[in-house]
């Protein structure tokens, strides 16, 4: 039973990882297409690229953030596990995690960082990315 439940704690973050390296993905290929929004249809891209990070954001963050520790929980209350595996299959890999995320960044706020051509396509994008940042659904 020990087994099955550290698959089960090591479960999320190893279908996260990929995840958030196809969105890392998904943001070098923005990039690439627009280093700088210099009209409507650059903002539409930004658009297309935000609604979809933000669609299965949420979700995984209450399944990552809550799953492996009522497994971890579980296994303590049933004497399957113990503390240093709280440290070993949680905390450590989500330390690996917290660290590939500050290497690559965050893609909102690199792209606020993007030269803007004109005042009303900075407006647009500093809405997006404030959506992007503090809702979980896109209002556009």
């Amino acid at each position: 039973m020990r087994e099955i439940m550290i698959a089960l704690m090591l479960a999320p973050i190893v279908l996260v990882m990929p995840y958030l390296m196809y969105l890392h993905a998904q943001y070098l290929k923005f990039k690439n297409e627009v280093p700088r929004f210099r009209n409507e249809a650059d903002i539409q891209k930004l658009k297309i690229l935000a609604a979809r990070q933000m669609r299965g954001t949420p979700t995984g963050l209450k399944i990552v953030n809550y799953f492996p520790f009522l497994i971890w929980l579980t296994g303590m209350v049933m004497g399957d596990l113990f503390w240093l595996d709280l440290l070993l299959y949680i905390v450590l890999p989500y330390l690996v995690m917290l660290a590939f995320c500050i290497v690559i960044g965050s893609p909102p706020v690199k792209i606020q960082e993007f030269e803007v051509a004109d005042q009303n396509l900075e407006s647009q994008r500093d809405h997006i990315v404030h959506v992007w940042i503090h809702e979980t659904h896109p209002d556009w």
